[in-house]
């Protein structure tokens, strides 16, 4: 009988991360520490299981709809040109207030990544993702009462909590998934669930903005959101399961096709080496163009729509205009990964250009045109609105590009450990990102018009981004390191065995990238 055995990590084509997750915060739960096993070709067939990954769809759009309402809501709290309405109450947040209140929510994410992909992951269910669901959705509704009571200060706990959430609902959506989902229907719904995300920002811009202006203005934003979350927690309570044995409705069939599946597919038991991982120049330097990658997105998608109101656009105009930079985003990432992938799969290309050469030059490529965005934006006469929202478009277009090169670097650093490596990663990115809002608002001050104010920020932003990328070019390598074999016996050895054949496992051994499709032919035809 003829498998097709799953082999991750050490070829450039299978190093490219999947389309459509642009968030870079979430981008840490593709990455899999070691498996081993096998998977089968089955025939695909639809059942209960791709029922139970809509209603997880549902829900990441949901919480990212959350995430990309924030910047609006908060514009809308202050919004000047509503201060004698009876309506609603507007508050006088200056730039700093602003800035806390936005950071807290990073911040608390920032909390999260590491102990929820170490601890949570395990008791994973319908259960958490429900609660989740539902803190949200309460402290969503609970937000205009918390901010006309207790200011900004409670406001900040509230977007704390609510960040905290965030960090673990995608740990909690991974154990589901895993649960759920064959290995071999698993890289397509993957790319759809945690699309999800980017989908919800994307739409939750334009929205909020249409929702600031109803009489209700900015406590409507809340009570929609706290609608969708709290909806979502009621269809995650009553229409899911935590695995397909627990739900009625799986028949038979489709139970024994998932177990049959997923009993050689298993997770190895494995010692993460922590301090050789922190004391790696190489990981850092990776960890640094993450970061600042971060960073840049951060600032965006919290402080788009008010830049863009320098320019004279109302808050509506200008959340709407604040969606195409991440449409342009997602669009490049999405088209972009799979025509570079199959671009270096041409014949000698490999032998004029390494991996690692072809990926520092995709993310040098990427960082200059950023680079360049950032300098030149700021210095746009305030009439030329439609230029500089071009400008914002290209380069998070561009962003979307530079993340085709060095986050592919974590799968060929270590075979074992990746996910521990983007788990890192993530959380000192997110730390960063964090900051962005908190510093940005010290700038700002009172005066968040001043374009002085915002070409310092921008500024600051291309300087950070043009050093890590330097860094990352200079120290940055996609050689397999030595730390990565540390309480590893199998030392030559891959981490995935054929389980199936009992005793007698097949070693997948070490493939180079110049003999690997030589190696992969020669491996199928002896099985």
């Amino acid at each position: 009988m003829k498998y097709n055995i799953y082999r991750r990590q050490q070829t450039f084509r299978d190093s490219f991360v999947y389309p459509y997750k642009m968030d870079v915060e979430f981008l840490r739960y593709q990455f899999e520490d070691g498996y081993y096993g096998v998977i089968t070709k089955n025939g695909f067939k639809i059942g209960v299981r791709h029922i139970q990954m809509m209603y997880m769809l549902a829900s990441a759009i949901s919480m990212g709809f959350i995430r990309g309402s924030m910047g609006v809501a908060v514009l809308a709290v202050i919004d000047p040109t509503r201060r004698d309405d009876t309506y609603i109450k507007i508050h006088n947040w200056d730039g700093k207030i602003q800035g806390s209140v936005l950071s807290s929510f990073f911040f608390g994410y920032a909390l999260m990544v590491l102990p929820s992909e170490l601890y949570l992951r395990r008791f994973g269910g319908k259960l958490q993702t429900t609660v989740i669901l539902l803190i949200n959705g309460v402290l969503c509704v609970a937000m205009p009462t918390i901010i006309n009571k207790g200011g900004w200060v409670a406001a900040c706990n509230a977007m704390l909590f609510m960040g905290m959430t965030h960090a673990c609902f995608h740990t909690v959506n991974r154990s589901l998934f895993e649960q759920w989902m064959p290995p071999n229907e698993r890289k397509i719904f993957s790319c759809l669930i945690y699309g999800g995300v980017q989908i919800g920002i994307v739409t939750a811009l334009p929205i909020s903005g249409l929702l600031s202006s109803a009489p209700l203005g900015w406590e409507l934003v809340y009570y929609a959101l706290a609608m969708l979350a709290l909806s979502m927690a009621i269809i995650s309570g009553t229409l899911t399961a935590s695995s397909p044995g627990d739900h009625q409705a799986v028949g038979d069939a489709e139970m024994e096709f998932i177990k049959s599946t997923l009993i050689n597919y298993k997770k190895k038991e494995i010692n993460r080496p922590w301090r050789e991982i922190l004391k790696s120049m190489r990981f850092w330097a990776v960890a640094g163009a993450h970061a600042s990658s971060n960073a840049i997105f951060v600032f965006f998608i919290v402080h788009t729509p008010s830049y863009l109101m320098t320019y004279g656009l109302s808050l509506e105009n200008s959340a709407w205009y604040s969606m195409f930079p991440f449409i342009a985003m997602a669009a490049t990432y999405t088209v972009l990964s799979p025509f570079i992938d199959w671009v270096y799969t041409i014949r000698y290309i490999h032998y004029i250009f390494s991996a690692s050469f072809f990926r520092k030059l995709i993310n040098g490529l990427g960082a200059f045109g950023i680079v360049m965005g950032l300098t030149v934006l700021p210095n746009f006469p305030r009439e030329w609105s439609c230029p500089a929202i071009l400008v914002v478009t290209a380069i998070l277009a561009l962003l979307g590009f530079q993340f085709c090169g060095f986050l592919s670097t974590y799968k060929d650093m270590s075979e074992n450990y990746c996910g521990t490596l983007m788990t890192i990663s993530c959380t000192v990115s997110s730390a960063v990102g964090a900051a962005v809002p908190f510093v940005a608002g010290l700038i700002l001050g009172d005066d968040m018009s001043n374009v002085e104010n915002w070409r310092v920020i921008m500024l600051s932003l291309a300087s950070l981004h043009m050093l890590s990328s330097v860094i990352y070019t200079t120290c940055a390598s996609n050689e397999r390191q030595h730390w990565d074999h540390i309480n590893n016996h199998d030392k030559h050895r891959l981490g995935h065995y054929n389980g199936v054949m009992d005793h007698h496992q097949v070693p997948m051994e070490e493939y180079g990238h110049e003999n690997l499709g030589l190696q992969r032919h020669e491996l199928d035809t002896a099985l």
